[in-house]
């Protein structure tokens, strides 16, 4: 794709952060980037910010790329940016039905594009292969490597492969793209149907400014739920999203009409405190703005799942049949 007479060229640079939202944080093209982890804040483009290549492009059976996915996101945001506008310049809301549909779309798609659920879903995969292949044991490593080679291998050459598969540090187990697409898919379907259901309040700032997280969709845990059982879609006492640098929508559980939110420099300052603890390498804001006064920056979060047990808890040389 991309190389034949009449088609388009095949987009390469994706963003993570779609330039629409980024757009909403700049000054024309520019806007300022603050990395986590201790780095100095830069001004920089637009264009060259949460850019990655290749990153939503599935491959064909014939193992061309396809930015069909791309190109999807892209539509999806031409049509979210109207609805913004109306927003922002013309002062809609609450938005009508076909507008909210948009809207949510775009929203319940910056919750499951983002890098952080491709790693969560890639370190959750790692961990099951990875327990799968110590709990079968030498027995299963023999079976694959038979059933991969058609014949009979030797005690020798199962004992190298459970020694360098048992390595589990040395490797990690990826999702293909294409798998994390369908997931993609599967996972902003959820979000969508959540995000609609529930109640949608409007905040709205004359002077107090707003930051943009590389990971711009925030989950508000209910403070009365214990820290154990984590914060979803499903039990988060509110879903925050910035929209523009003076606006931002607040999710909360249904129960009435969407509305607007009273505005004040403590909301604006809670706000940012929240989008900032969601970034996980940079965040973003305009050259203007100072929205980060007060607020002490999160670490960079390399890490998105945790394991009460590891695949070293489950190594059975003999397989599952030792154990019984």
């Amino acid at each position: 794709m991309g190389k034949n007479p009449g088609k388009q060229k095949l987009k390469r640079r994706h963003h993570t952060v779609p330039r629409l939202l980024l757009r909403r944080f700049a000054d024309g093209e520019r806007l300022v980037r603050v990395p986590l982890g201790g780095g100095e804040p830069r001004t920089v483009g637009v264009g060259d910010v949460t850019v990655r290549r290749d990153f939503y492009s599935m491959r064909t059976e014939d193992g061309q790329l396809d930015d069909t996915v791309e190109n999807l996101l892209s539509e999806l945001e031409d049509q979210a940016a109207r609805v913004i506008r109306k927003i922002i310049k013309d002062g809609l809301w609450p938005l009508p039905v076909d507008d909210r549909a948009i809207l949510g779309q775009w929203i319940a798609a910056q919750h499951v594009r983002i890098p952080a659920v491709r790693r969560a879903n890639n370190e959750i995969f790692d961990q099951f292969t990875k327990i799968m292949i110590a709990a079968g044991g030498k027995p299963e490593m023999r079976r694959l490597l038979e059933e991969h080679s058609g014949e009979p291998v030797a005690d020798e050459e199962v004992d190298a492969m459970w020694q360098e598969m048992t390595d589990f540090a040395s490797y990690e187990a990826e999702l293909s793209v294409n798998d994390q697409m369908l997931m993609m898919g599967r996972s902003m379907e959820t979000a969508y149907n959540a995000m609609m259901n529930r109640s949608w309040g409007l905040c709205r700032f004359e002077r107090k400014a707003l930051l943009l997280s590389d990971h711009p969709v925030t989950l508000m845990r209910d403070p009365r739920q214990p820290e154990w059982r984590g914060v979803g879609l499903a039990n988060a006492a509110a879903i925050l999203v910035p929209i523009d640098r003076r606006a931002a929508i607040i999710m909360e559980p249904p129960g009435v009409a969407d509305h607007k939110l009273p505005a004040s420099a403590k909301v604006a300052r809670e706000l940012n405190h929240r989008f900032a603890w969601n970034s996980r390498v940079e965040l973003f804001h305009h050259p203007d703005d100072n929205p980060l006064a007060g607020i002490e920056l999160p670490p960079v979060k390399s890490t998105e799942a945790e394991f009460s047990q590891t695949a070293e808890d489950f190594v059975r040389p003999e397989g599952l049949a030792e154990t019984t």
